[in-house]
């Protein structure tokens, strides 16, 4: 019981109330406001990524949830500025200094993505050609073949009476 009260507590936490917050900071359109909640948003991103990636090695480190709370605690209040030094001490330079190198992954990637979708949609269309004509070509078939059956069939009855 104690455990799922720590973890509602913690979503409303960790991302209700930055939610709306950052709402009201979009609202308001002021600058001062909006940075804060973007380092906090990338900051976020990042700690949930790395949990995606290792999370299953945290379920066993006795209190992890306890340690996760405080944590996520400790980014979102505006008086510890945790977010703002996470950001400015591990996330910025790590990305300022790998910044050509993300560019060129994200532009490969991109255009990867553009030829494969390409590739998928002619591939799709294709395919929907090939079974509507089949499909046509099957009909017609069926068209003369019943065509014939009752013509023989006709001859057949003239033969037989």
């Amino acid at each position: 019981m104690f455990g799922l009260l720590l973890g509602l507590l913690s979503s409303a936490v960790s991302f209700q109330y930055p939610v709306y917050a950052s709402y009201k900071a979009i609202k308001s359109e002021d600058r001062d406001i909006l940075i804060p909640w973007l380092v906090y948003w990338v900051v976020v991103s990042v700690v949930t990524t790395f949990e995606t990636w290792f999370g299953f090695l945290f379920v066993w480190l006795p209190l992890y949830q306890f340690f996760r709370f405080g944590f996520m605690l400790w980014l979102v209040l505006p008086q510890s500025q945790g977010s703002y030094f996470v950001y400015s001490t591990y996330i910025a330079p790590t990305l300022a200094s790998h910044e050509k190198e993300i560019e060129v992954l994200i532009r490969s990637t991109q255009e990867k993505v553009k030829t494969r979708g390409y590739e998928l949609m002619n591939a799709t269309i294709q395919y929907i050609k090939t079974a509507l004509f089949s499909t046509f070509i099957s009909n017609k078939q069926s068209v003369a073949d019943s065509a014939t059956d009752t013509a023989s069939l006709d001859t057949h009855l003239d033969s037989v009476c």
